[in-house]
């Protein structure tokens, strides 16, 4: 029996809930259909079938998009409710602090600098709203978020925030996330920074 999600219409993280719903309760080889038409809700969505080692076909028609689902593999054990010892930093500004914005900036530019020679690492790096802004091409920051990035650092940004901001297509390190992520990582953390 095929199962379908119509997701249509629905802000992200809401397709990639209803999807984990869906094949957290699907036998292997299991079958599911999900359609949606946001491209950010799509992006995250593959990536966690993907992840879950479904087999995926994919097609877009006149902006929607469908996954058709097979589950090959039952679950592997959840590491979910577990609290990870390592550190998370969150950062929903392009400055650091309150009062002068050029002093804020110039905080904000030395903190991330900092974090390569900071051990041990965060284990991720949650950027929101306008810190989504440290982010993007030609941005002061990103030579050492993408050095962070290849020393494991795993860099989550908000793809609800890089889509109001219209700046997707201008972000040049991490990965585009979604609510549902960034707070599963958020309350998995040991302890969690807000610079």
């Amino acid at each position: 029996m095929n199962t379908t999600i119509d997701a249509r219409g629905m802000p992200c993280p809401k397709p990639l809930i209803l999807t984990k719903k869906a094949f957290s309760g699907l036998p292997v080889n299991g079958e599911l259909t999900v359609l949606m038409d946001n491209e950010t809700a799509f992006s995250n969505v593959k990536r966690f079938l993907t992840d879950h080692g479904a087999q995926l076909a994919c097609k877009t028609t006149d902006g929607v998009y469908e996954l058709s689902v097979v589950r090959l593999s039952a679950a592997a054990p959840s590491a979910e409710n577990k609290t990870d010892s390592q550190h998370v930093i969150s950062i929903g500004s392009d400055c650091m602090g309150q009062g002068d914005r050029e002093l804020g900036l110039l905080l904000m530019k030395g903190f991330v600098s900092t974090l390569k020679e900071i051990e041990p690492k965060p284990k991720t790096i949650v950027f929101y709203n306008a810190g989504i802004f440290l982010t993007l091409k030609d941005t002061p920051a990103v030579p050492a978020l993408r050095e962070l990035e290849s020393q494991g650092v795993d860099i989550l940004v908000c793809g609800t925030c890089a889509d109001y901001y219209r700046k997707k297509a201008d972000i040049a390190v991490g990965k585009i996330s979604n609510m549902y992520d960034i707070l599963s990582v958020l309350t998995q953390a040991g302890h969690v920074i807000n610079p």
